[in-house]
């Protein structure tokens, strides 16, 4: 808080001020230390940020998020106190909305509030896996290898949605760089040349008047094109908000042939992940599969797992609750299925977790592979149309003067 002061030195002269610091009592130190006696503190109240009135416009990246739990690891570790360690973070933090999450979480704390209650509040910074292993710290009094333990899931995580995001900028680069090169070439430079091809008269090629006929198109419609664009830009991102919208895309994304295999691998690897770091941490199994649906980014992988935790809820093995509604690829249900048979799931899902991190990373880098040679042929076929037609329309021409 910041507070106002008006306070006299021994010899009578008046000094006027502003402090930071936690309350009037620590104020109050401050001045006498200095020498100084006070006779009125008040609380300045300050006017609310944007990022306070709206702290949704700046979420805590997954990075900052990482960093914050291995952050609350090597402090607690070394002995400092929670509210110390979290003020520590706060002030080090470059993300907005991770310190204004920080400040109230502090808040709460001194307040009285449990840390795993201050951060359930914030449910779109902390998943409900990321409470629930909090609470779990804080009951066993190990917070420090609680927090190490999210820091290191949460990177596995963001590791290999990085890898996923990679494999598809290249393509979708190298697409949109050719379409608003097409557009620049057919609305703007290819008129005046194609002005000049039909002046000398002269029969053109098929090719040329197809791009002929297309710049003509795109000149008499271009601010209508223009304008449908940006409206179907507009419709499909406000589309893919909607739960329809979510579940259609998602659907997509487990029928597309080359995109289906990436999908399905990266869940995998976050779900037996997730659900064996939370066993590990001792929580109860049907609880933990429950909290694992946070780890899929995929709708209609969510609702699978769903059903498998309704049906382990009604008395069902995990492996057999598998086997009925997640039966492919069949090496998940049967890895779970051996795990609880040998007493050691958690040992079970590590080994599926690494196996499938392998496998997500050679799905991505096939897809990289199929994706960029097909993304370059469209490019060179698009460029190769426009190059043969414009050439093939000079020779036309030139032959029509000679």
């Amino acid at each position: 808080m910041v507070v106002k002061y008006v306070a006299y030195t021994w010899q009578g002269q008046k000094i006027e001020g502003v402090l930071d610091v936690e309350g009037e009592d620590e104020a109050r130190e401050m001045l006498q230390r200095d020498n100084l006696i006070p006779y009125s503190l008040s609380q300045v109240h300050q006017r609310r940020t944007l990022v306070q009135i709206m702290p949704a416009l700046f979420p805590p990246t997954p990075k900052e998020l990482i960093e914050f739990s291995r952050g609350m690891s090597s402090l607690l570790k070394s002995g400092i106190p929670m509210r110390d360690s979290l003020n520590l973070l706060r002030n080090q933090s470059s993300g907005l909305g991770l310190k204004e999450v920080l400040r109230q979480v502090i808040d709460d704390i001194e307040s009285g509030t449990r840390f795993s209650e201050a951060c359930e509040k914030h449910v779109s910074v902390f998943s409900g896996y990321y409470v629930r292993l909090l609470r779990v710290g804080e009951s066993t009094g190990d917070m420090a290898t609680t927090m190490l333990r999210l820091a290191n899931a949460l990177d596995k995580r963001k590791t290999m949605r990085d890898k996923v995001k990679a494999a598809l900028i290249y393509p979708v680069i190298s697409l949109v760089v050719a379409i608003v090169v097409a557009i620049i070439l057919v609305t703007y430079s290819l008129p005046a040349l194609i002005g000049l091809l039909t002046e000398y008269g002269g029969e053109l090629p098929t090719n040329t008047k197809i791009l002929i006929g297309i710049s003509d198109f795109a000149e008499a419609y271009r601010n209508y094109i223009f304008l449908s664009m940006a409206v179907l830009a507009v419709a499909g991102w406000l589309f893919i908000r909607t739960k329809f919208g979510i579940r259609t895309r998602d659907r997509l994304l487990l029928m597309v042939p080359v995109v289906s295999g990436v999908t399905m691998r990266s869940n995998l690897f976050s779900l037996t992940a997730t659900f064996g770091t939370l066993l590990e941490a001792g929580i109860p199994s049907i609880e933990a599969l429950r909290l694992s649906s946070d780890g899929l980014n995929n709708v209609m992988l969510r609702e699978q797992l769903d059903r498998v935790t309704a049906e382990a809820e009604s008395g069902t093995r995990l492996g057999p609750a598998f086997q009925e509604h997640w039966p492919s690829p069949p090496l998940i249900s049967q890895g779970i299925a051996t795990g609880e048979a040998a007493g050691n799931l958690t040992h079970a899902l590590s080994g599926l977790a690494e196996y499938y991190e392998q496998e997500a990373a050679k799905a991505v880098s096939t897809a990289t592979e199929l994706i960029q040679p097909a993304v370059i042929l469209l490019v060179a076929g698009l460029v190769g149309f426009v190059g043969t037609a414009v050439i093939s329309g000079i020779y036309s021409a030139i032959s029509s003067i000679e």
